[in-house]
């Protein structure tokens, strides 16, 4: 099969993971989306239908994956081809809900939002596709644990007043841990993640995380939150990885396996062997193309039919929390609106500029 990808690429980009899966299950794979640091793309204001056209061979499916940066190109829903997206982020804001309208078929990692979004799209082509590992990057290295707890991720000012940033200082007060607060390259997650007895996850919405497949990849004991959307179908609580309920008991599970050896490594070894025999995104790839490319999957997103006012009203939206100026300005000069029109469809992306 030839897919057609696009994303906003950066090297721990779940879209990037899943380009280098189908790449590796034998399909040929065309990057189609916005241009990073030596990488060729395409402006996001070009038609992905006109892209597309232009390729010397044509794809047999399109794939958009969140998250997306300033990256939702024009023309998806008059490809003559299946589309599919891969929503990760469900679990914040409902703008989405939109840009899932504009595709046959719908992957989210978060289970408990596949009603949701099955009504926002009208049909029944919804399908949960939880998170994974990239094997090629979260794997064990032969290294010494000499972080008791180890953790990588976001600690950006929207971060700050949250449970991740408390419980990372109690965590910090008390382990032996890395740096929380620098960047580290995909390799060096590995790595850092390889050293570390525990890794430790918190959700920020309730939220299966990428941590929880990664840590647990790279060989280390995953202690997470208790969550819902699926973990406990994923994992095994308390064979293979372990949760925690509040700060208190948080704290009371890293010591206890801190200080048992034989009991966390044993854990953690099924929670490593469950990740790479279902938990890779080889498998989130085989799943995805063999749902797309089944002969009862249908083009059914509700933006094939729509009108254009509606077209237009649904991508505004996601133009407005992608921060797409450039994009909403060009869709209501092609709309051909009056200057006094285009300021006011500009005005909440400008809004959300400013406060962000």
């Amino acid at each position: 099969m030839h897919v057609a990808i696009g994303y906003n690429w950066f090297p721990t980009a779940a879209g990037y993971h899943l380009e280098r899966a189908l790449s590796s299950l034998g399909h040929v794979v065309t990057y189609v989306g916005l241009p990073a640091d030596r990488r060729p793309g395409y402006d996001n204001t070009v038609s992905v239908s006109d892209i597309i056209s232009a390729l010397p061979r044509s794809p047999d499916l399109f794939v958009w994956v969140d998250p997306a940066g300033r990256y939702f190109p024009p023309g998806i829903e008059d490809l003559p081809i299946p589309t599919v997206c891969y929503l990760i982020d469900v679990h914040l804001g409902t703008w989405r809900h939109q840009a899932a309208r504009f595709f046959d078929g719908v992957f989210i990692a978060q289970k408990d939002y596949l009603d949701t979004f099955r009504r926002a799209v009208g049909h029944d082509q919804v399908y949960w596709m939880p998170l994974a590992a990239a094997p090629d990057v979260h794997r064990r290295h032969d290294l010494p644990k000499i972080f008791e707890v180890g953790f990588v991720g976001n600690i950006a000012r929207a971060h700050r007043k949250t449970s991740r940033s408390r419980r990372l200082d109690l965590i910090a007060d008390r382990f032996r841990v890395n740096d929380f607060y620098r960047s580290y390259t995909p390799d060096e997650v590995g790595r850092v993640y390889s050293q570390s007895q525990i890794v430790f996850n918190t959700s920020i919405a309730g939220d299966v995380t990428m941590r929880v497949f990664e840590g647990a990849a790279c060989g280390a004991l995953v202690v997470t939150d208790s969550v819902a959307n699926g973990l406990s179908e994923l994992y095994e609580i308390g064979r293979e990885i372990i949760t925690y309920n509040d700060d208190a008991d948080l704290l009371d599970r890293l010591s206890y396996f801190v200080g048992h050896d034989e009991e966390r490594a044993k854990i953690a070894l099924a929670g490593h062997q469950r990740t790479l025999s279902q938990h890779t995104y080889s498998h989130r790839a085989l799943e995805m193309v063999s749902t797309a490319s089944n002969d009862r999957f249908e083009r059914c997103s509700p933006m094939r039919a729509a009108s254009q006012r509606v077209r237009e009203a649904a991508r505004r939206e996601v133009y407005i929390h992608l921060h797409m100026l450039d994009a909403i300005f060009d869709s209501a000069r092609a709309a051909c609106a009056s200057p006094t029109v285009r300021f006011w469809r500009a005005l909440p992306c400008l809004i959300r500029r400013m406060l962000m």
